[in-house]
């Protein structure tokens, strides 16, 4: 069942700036006229904020700036309708509560989102910066009915139409850095980390976490990500609707999950991937371990293999690892 204020928020998005008459949102809601008022004050005291005016009724006038939940569920629609939002003042990491809402048996799909992480994971068991600070952290989770080997070009893909997602609403030129970055003129500006559980013949469940940079100018940032950082305020110059921005790429993922389920993914990722890829022809640095492999970035194969071309000619296919751009000297 939709939650009320849900349904209000809906109908005040859809009449677009326009008044919304008391009874119209008191049938829509099934209660008193009278009560409406309630349900606004409370909406109010989220950071929503309405003219009200006799005989014409409520007009939204103020949206919260900060993620808020109602909103953020009154947004999805169509693909991603049947997404529930989760949205947290604090948490340990919105990767550790996705797993654990999915032991614990949520229905999926369903995001989580957080205004502070406290421990944030990275990849290759890092801490990802997590400050509050207008910033994007989000973790998405799903109980695919897929084969582990369609696993393979996952978070590739889910990359591929995030950026896209970043670059059309945001109006930025966002690319991916193999295997789990985006990147903004070669600055970083998200991370992405996948986590699954694997079955012999199945994926038992998926959760998808990203970190992006979205209002913060880096100024509280520590010393050694100011170089290699940025966020979408500062390559753009303008603050974003975080909640707008929340929404769309939740719709966006949930497009691309649909074409993972049924494989039309592959071509896809194979024809975007030359546009969005930030290291083609690039001399890059790959760490495995101990060992390095040095070369020039070539695009990725059917696999999703970071592809190196080495100076003898023969080509390296990487399934993982570390990739630094080497500086030219």
């Amino acid at each position: 069942m939709i939650d009320s204020s849900v349904l209000i928020i809906r109908e005040f998005l859809a009449a677009d700036g326009d008044f919304v008459s008391g009874s119209q949102l008191a049938e829509l809601i099934g209660v008193s006229r009278v009560s409406v008022w309630s349900y606004m004050e409370k909406l109010k005291a989220q950071g929503f904020d309405f003219d009200a005016v006799r005989s014409k009724g409520y007009r939204l006038t103020k949206m919260p700036s900060e993620l808020n939940e109602s909103l953020i569920q009154a947004r999805l629609t169509h693909a991603a309708a049947s997404f529930t939002a989760t949205v947290l003042d604090e948490v340990d990491s919105t990767n550790s509560e996705a797993e654990r809402r999915i032991a614990n048996g949520e229905p999926t799909p369903f995001v989580v989102l957080s205004r502070l992480q406290t421990i944030g994971r990275g990849r290759l068991g890092r801490v990802w910066h997590s400050p509050q600070n207008g910033n994007l952290y989000a973790s998405f989770a799903f109980r695919p009915q897929i084969s582990p080997t369609q696993m393979s070009l996952f978070t590739l893909w889910m990359g591929i139409n995030i950026c896209e997602c970043i670059n059309s609403v945001c109006r930025v030129s966002c690319k991916v850095k193999w295997p789990n970055d985006l990147h903004i003129e070669g600055k970083k500006i998200a991370g992405i980390l996948t986590e699954a559980r694997m079955e012999a013949d199945q994926v038992r469940d998926v959760v998808l976490g990203i970190g992006l940079n979205v209002n913060s100018d880096g100024k509280d940032w520590p010393e050694e990500l100011k170089s290699i950082a940025t966020s979408l305020r500062q390559s753009s110059g303008e603050t974003f609707d975080i909640n707008r921005l929340v929404s769309a790429i939740t719709g966006r993922i949930a497009i691309a999950y649909k074409q993972l389920e049924d494989g039309s993914h592959k071509k896809a990722l194979k024809d975007k991937w030359p546009r969005y890829d930030s290291l083609v022809g690039k001399q890059v640095s790959l760490l495995q371990g101990e060992s390095r492999i040095s070369g020039t970035a070539n695009g990725i194969d059917a696999n999703g293999s970071l592809v190196i071309e080495r100076e003898d000619g023969t080509r390296y296919l990487a399934r993982a690892g570390e990739v630094t751009i080497e500086k030219k000297v």
